[in-house]
């Protein structure tokens, strides 16, 4: 994604949390490291903004540098662990389905997951996303539950499949993982 529309995105965001009431906006933040060496990969910007329709919808921003060029699987996960990175847990499903086991069971319809994050040949990428599967408020599909939540970005791109047998379904191994924590 080109930085103009990351700047564009984050201004109709921030445009929106103007609009709004102060009492309703929240956000969180994450910053996102390697799970090989710590090294920083990424940050993570999520604000929460009620729509006027009563759903809550979640702006998703990632901006990467860092990163093996290509599509890279982006998952909120459902512990707010990432020492180590499997410690993050299965992809946060907070829905009628709970969490299930097989992990690809519901997959690509958890509350968690994502879109790939695109990697251009300098290692510089960027994501933005909308979802209305999770919340920062509390509630039912809050990302702030009693073990909280991390975002892991994986090694290879979502392939979006429901093949409990492809090990790479979702995005393979986990390449980078931070902890979500309110920014308010």
């Amino acid at each position: 994604m080109k930085p103009i529309r990351i700047v564009c995105a984050a201004g109709v965001v921030c445009l929106a949390a103007g609009i709004a009431s102060a009492d309703h906006i929240r956000k969180a933040k994450a910053n996102i490291t390697s799970c090989t060496d710590n090294s920083p990969v990424a940050s993570a910007l999520l604000v929460e903004v009620p729509s006027n329709e009563g759903v809550k919808t979640v702006e998703v921003i990632i901006t990467a540098q860092n990163l093996t060029p290509g599509s890279h699987a982006v998952h909120v996960h459902e512990v707010a662990n990432c020492t180590p990175c499997t410690a993050a847990g299965s992809h946060l499903d907070l829905g009628p389905h709970g969490h299930n086991v097989p992990v690809t069971e519901n997959h690509p319809y958890h509350s968690g997951d994502l879109v790939n994050l695109r990697v251009g040949s300098d290692g510089r990428g960027a994501l933005l996303a909308t979802t209305s599967r999770i919340a920062l408020a509390p509630g039912n599909l809050s990302v702030f539950d009693d073990n909280g939540s991390s975002i892991v970005i994986h090694a290879l791109a979502d392939q979006y499949c429901t093949d409990p047998t492809d090990p790479n379904c979702a995005g393979g191994g986990r390449a980078a993982c931070g902890i979500l924590q309110p920014a308010n």
